[in-house]
């Protein structure tokens, strides 16, 4: 099995192609993001940073109000006003966001005793009740660094994920196909089913590299731009998770976040390895492959269709679960059973059957290969 997994292993990363558009696709980011060091604006948070306190809301209002007193349309703004000006509308938000969280605990604890008991209802408003319980935001961090990590992950980690995969792993059954290799493999000892395993682990392994190339990528760039503090920062301090009843730091939510874009990532490579196993061509493999995986970007931003009640399916898809974005930045559940079961856990379940069924489906496909 060792020889077979190296095997595999040496066809996936001998391909030339997969380091040209890597590289070309990295520097391409590198391009894009326009980097600039920014490093010293962490300086305007140090009095601020930690625990929000009552005092520290007044103190923060009546210094943006000595800031802006003598200011008019005409003022000039220094850096150093700016950067002041930026801390005091982020204590100010951090603010009216907590306000908002106890609005809506105050609201729940008053209409639970109105739902009646052990229905979906009830527990759904229970649910996200014991969630705002838990959500703190009261806390201040010069946070730009993980920030625009777990933003990294939603765009440009989707997209290299993708591609990657596509041009790695498109190709392993249609090119044995191409070349015969296919009849080979079948009359050998080892049989279908470990040369199929052995497909499938090369296939995790390479999926693994990919990520794992970017993500150091995305951390070393961040604090090499940013420095290295904000990860203790509330996920509800990004725009995006603004309303997010999960009580996660950034740092936690790094984690949270590679962990479920890599359990996307291997559902779509089993699938690209069933699609290979399908298609006797690369380029078709490739074609059918890729529109799986652009098709719900596609819906969504450029062709804007309306898909009524079932627009949530889209958040289950390989490429919506891979963003993570939009199981986290609100509260979403599915009622199972009259039970309400959170997107994110949904989401993982969905994979986990989605794996399966397409490893299921490859050993099936293969096994009735008869050798020609």
């Amino acid at each position: 099995m060792k020889s077979l997994l190296a095997f595999e292993l040496n066809k996936i990363f001998r391909q030339k192609s997969i380091y040209a558009v890597y590289v070309v696709l990295l520097g391409l980011i590198m391009i894009s993001l326009n980097a600039q060091y920014v490093v010293g604006k962490s300086a305007s948070y140090k009095d601020w940073e930690g625990e929000l306190t009552r005092e520290k809301y007044k103190q923060a209002e009546a210094d943006h109000a000595e800031l802006t007193k003598n200011t008019n349309e005409n003022t000039v703004w220094t850096e150093e006003m700016r950067e002041r000006a930026g801390v005091y509308e982020e204590i100010a938000v951090a603010k009216r966001l907590d306000e908002t969280n106890d609005m809506s605990i105050q609201y729940f604890q008053s209409n639970l005793p109105q739902l009646e008991e052990k229905t979906f209802e009830h527990r759904k408003e229970a649910l996200h009740l014991r969630m705002l319980e838990n959500v703190n935001v009261n806390k201040l961090y010069y946070h730009k660094a993980p920030a625009e990590m777990i933003d990294f992950v939603r765009t440009f980690g989707t997209m290299l994920t993708g591609a990657l995969l596509l041009i790695g792993l498109a190709p392993i059954f249609s090119n044995e196909y191409m070349t015969g290799m296919d009849q080979l493999q079948l009359s050998t000892r080892h049989g279908r089913r470990k040369g199929i395993y052995a497909k499938i682990a090369a296939a995790l392994i390479y999926t693994a590299f990919v990520i794992g190339v970017w993500s150091v990528f995305n951390l070393v760039q961040r604090i090499l731009v940013y420095g290295d503090g904000g990860w203790s920062a509330p996920l509800q301090q990004l725009f995006q998770y603004r309303y997010s009843p999960y009580d996660f730091d950034m740092l936690t939510f790094i984690f949270v976040q590679l962990g479920i874009h890599a359990l996307g990532a291997v559902g779509f490579a089993l699938l690209v390895l069933l699609i290979s196993a399908w298609c006797r061509h690369t380029i078709l493999s490739i074609l059918v492959s890729g529109a799986i995986f652009s098709l719900p970007i596609a819906i969504v931003v450029f062709f804007k269709i309306d898909l009524g009640m079932y627009e949530n399916i889209l958040d289950f898809t390989y490429t919506n679960v891979m963003r993570v974005t939009d199981l986290f930045d609100r509260f979403e559940v599915l009622n199972l059973f009259g039970y309400p079961v959170l997107y994110a856990y949904a989401a993982i379940v969905v994979m986990a059957v989605l794996s399966i069924a397409a490893t299921r489906l490859l050993l099936y496909t293969m096994k009735r290969r008869e050798v020609a």
